[in-house]
């Protein structure tokens, strides 16, 4: 089967995205599988040379990524016209190597054009709806709506939707009223390479806590800083690592604040050295700080779920996760991590707490989260059950 998977950017060492780490986990089990797999992407760093992955130019790329990270622009002609340009470049492929199957996430309604222009069978794949992960603010802004409507009208053509989780598949379906003629939750995969460390109690800071993610409001960055700050008045020598790129945050008259400036506002000038800011870095870097911290804390206030929780699960680290939406199905409070009220720093504050005052018990939750990534999101696992819906679309698409 020739397969093909549409990829925001290329390769994963140099994107940090959550659709980036699942292509490129899919890519590699479908390969090893015995499938072709071609890898469409609109940035592709100049060292790959993997003849399967193509690039898509098209010159407003740069405004569609800062639209998806926050910084939210109108949907006009070129961003609504990239769906053709995206088809363009996989009927070029196709008709040197014919493609069987396209499988896509839903931003900005692209998958409708790209299976109406190709007349391949495409799966949607649900890896962060509009109306879902744009936080308040965004949604509520001309750009947010129209996204959200758009991508709406895409999936009511969709033949085929999938989903990491059931609950936003189910919380899609209902809210654009959708009668797809498949559709199936399948679960992301997750693997690391060989060398990645795990975690041991006896081999970390007791008194380090890791975020990883943008310095956003999506993620949550804000309610982690104000939770560590409740946490440092009666834990004076805790310490916060920070990685992740400084999106900002959007305030109420309209400007953005920023993570230097946000800290400053909020801690105590005898405290500003607990907080330690690394910004982007790369994924073995990463991992490494994970086995380095006590606890991981997750705090998207939406996710579907996010591969920085299933990351840290995989790596055997003590977790804080955010209870919103689809982080529920995969960490169980008390048993594969703690779960914290979505967006109430207090609630934060008190769960990391739990997890400092219980090495032992955060320990065994670290060991059952990594069971669980290891039985139930196998890579291996979740290309096969991903093959199985791919010969069931495509066989709906001939009939």
């Amino acid at each position: 089967m020739h397969i093909a998977l549409w990829s925001p950017g290329w390769p994963l060492e140099s994107y940090h995205n959550g659709i980036v780490t699942y292509v490129h986990s899919m890519k590699q089990e479908l390969e090893g599988l015995g499938h072709r797999v071609s890898v469409f992407t609109a940035r592709k760093d100049p060292t790959v040379t993997d003849p399967r992955v193509h690039r898509v130019r098209h010159g407003t790329w740069g405004r569609l990524v800062r639209s998806v990270a926050g910084r939210m622009f109108p949907i006009d002609r070129d961003i609504a016209n990239f769906g053709r340009v995206i088809a363009a470049a996989i009927l070029a492929v196709h008709r040197r190597d014919p493609i069987d199957i396209i499988e896509m996430e839903e931003s900005f309604g692209w998958a409708a054009d790209i299976g109406r222009l190709s007349s391949i069978p495409v799966l949607v794949k649900l890896h962060g709806p509009a109306f879902l992960s744009l936080v308040e603010e965004e949604l509520a802004t001309p750009a947010g709506r129209g996204r959200a409507d758009r991508e709406g009208a895409a999936l009511a053509r969709a033949s085929a939707i999938a989903s990491p989780t059931a609950l936003t598949l189910g919380q899609t379906i209902e809210r654009y009223g959708l009668t797809p003629k498949l559709r199936q939750h399948i679960v992301n995969p997750i693997s690391m390479d060989a060398e990645t460390p795990t975690w041991r109690l006896d081999g970390c800071d007791p008194d380090k806590i890791l975020f990883v993610g943008r310095f956003d409001r999506r993620k949550g960055a804000d309610v982690v800083l104000q939770a560590f700050e409740m946490l440092l008045r009666t834990r004076p020598q805790l310490k916060l690592v920070f990685v992740g790129p400084d999106v900002g945050i959007l305030q109420p008259d309209g400007s953005w604040i920023h993570f230097e400036s946000f800290v400053r506002a909020l801690f105590p000038a005898q405290s500003l050295g607990r907080v330690e800011f690394r910004g982007r870095m790369a994924h073995r870097d990463i991992a490494r700080l994970r086995v380095e911290a006590m606890v991981t804390v997750v705090a998207s206030r939406w996710e579907n779920p996010g591969y920085t929780a299933l990351e840290a699960m995989f790596q055997g680290c003590p977790l804080v996760c955010s209870d919103a939406d689809a982080c529920r199905e995969i960490v169980s409070h008390g048993v594969t991590g703690r779960l914290a009220r979505s967006g109430l720093a207090a609630s934060f504050a008190a769960e990391i707490s739990a997890m400092l005052d219980h090495p032992e018990q955060a320990s065994q939750m670290a060991a059952a989260a990594r069971k669980y990534v290891l039985e139930q999101h196998a890579a291996r696992k979740v290309a096969n059950e991903s093959l199985d819906l791919y010969r069931r679309v495509i066989a709906s698409a001939r009939t």
